[in-house]
């Protein structure tokens, strides 16, 4: 019998679900509060709020181990956001924010720096991860994360 359900590809699903405006997925429809935080990059999880947006009916607390169905009608995304001022470094100062994500031209502005002049350079371990080429990059932002300003090479007309 040609057709047969056996001869389909089976495709693996992912639900897609927004956090403070960034896209991500979940291989499982059903997910908590905990797993959208992990998957936004938002950890410790306890440093945050989580809401969910429904339509017209405004937002509504998500607790770390509540279970939400990204299949439910009217979900049109999740925010979050710290519960107390998070503190980032930047050439080892602290600086106190108050987002979740934030942009490395929006980071070097809180430090002070002129993203004309200056490009942001994170800081893991022994590792770095280099924004010059990528300005616009959405960080999710945890207590503690390092990063080092970098001037940029004045660019010469000949």
């Amino acid at each position: 019998m040609a057709g047969s359900i056996n001869d389909k590809k089976i495709e693996k699903m992912s639900e897609k679900f927004r956090l403070n405006k960034q896209k991500f997925e979940s291989e499982n429809p059903t997910i908590t509060g905990r797993q959208i935080l992990i998957t936004g990059g938002l950890e410790p999880v306890e440093d945050f709020e989580l809401l969910k947006k429904i339509n017209e009916a405004g937002f509504e607390p998500i607790q770390l181990d509540e279970v939400v169905d990204l299949k439910e009608a009217g979900i049109e995304g999740f925010f979050a956001k710290p519960y107390k001022k998070l503190i980032i470094y930047v050439d080892d100062e602290p600086i106190e924010v108050e987002e979740c994500f934030m942009t490395p031209d929006e980071i070097l502005e809180c430090s002070g720096k002129n993203p004309n002049g200056f490009y942001l350079k994170q800081i893991s371990g022994h590792r770095e991860i280099d924004y010059k080429k990528d300005r616009q990059h959405k960080v999710a932002i945890r207590n503690g994360l390092k990063f080092s300003t970098c001037k940029l090479e004045p660019t010469t007309v000949s």
